[in-house]
C-alpha cells in the first residue's frame, strides 16, 4: 500500500464550517483529505475510495455517526473512526454503544483544537 493511500481522510460533518475546516487543517500536515456533509453521503464516498481514517461528527440529521459507521464498516471492515460531537449528552449513549461495539477508536468533543485532529490523524491514518 502506498503512503499517500495510507494517508487518506474522511470527514465528515453536516456543519459545513467544520468539515471544510478539519479538512484544511489535515491538508495542512499533509493528509489527503476530503468532506462529506452527511451519513448517506459518507457511505457513497468509502464505496468509491479507500480511506485509513474516517472523522465522524456524531449528531446529523438523517443518519447519526454511529449508524453512518455501522454501514461504512460493513463496506470497509478496517476503516478507523474518531467521532466527536458538540452534544455530549445527547449522543452519550450512542458513543457507549459504539465503544461497546468495539466500533470507535477515539472520541473528540466540539470544540476540537487542531493538535488533537492532527494527532489523532498521525496515530490512526
Amino acid at each position: 500500500m502506498s503512503e499517500r493511500k495510507q494517508r487518506r481522510i474522511l470527514v465528515v460533518d453536516d456543519e459545513e464550517t467544520v468539515g471544510l475546516g478539519m479538512s484544511e487543517i489535515l491538508r495542512d500536515e499533509g493528509f489527503e483529505a476530503a468532506y462529506a456533509v452527511n451519513g448517506k453521503d459518507a457511505i457513497e464516498a468509502v464505496k468509491d475510495n479507500h480511506y485509513s481514517l474516517i472523522f465522524m461528527d456524531m449528531i446529523m440529521p438523517g443518519m447519526n455517526g454511529l449508524e453512518t459507521f455501522r454501514e461504512i464498516k460493513k463496506i470497509r471492515p478496517a476503516a478507523r473512526v474518531v467521532l466527536f460531537t458538540g452534544y455530549f449528552r445527547d449522543a452519550e449513549d450512542a458513543i457507549l454503544q459504539g465503544v461497546k461495539e468495539g466500533m470507535i477508536d477515539e472520541f473528540i468533543r466540539k470544540p476540537y483544537f487542531a493538535d488533537e485532529i492532527v494527532r489523532s490523524a498521525n496515530k490512526y491514518a
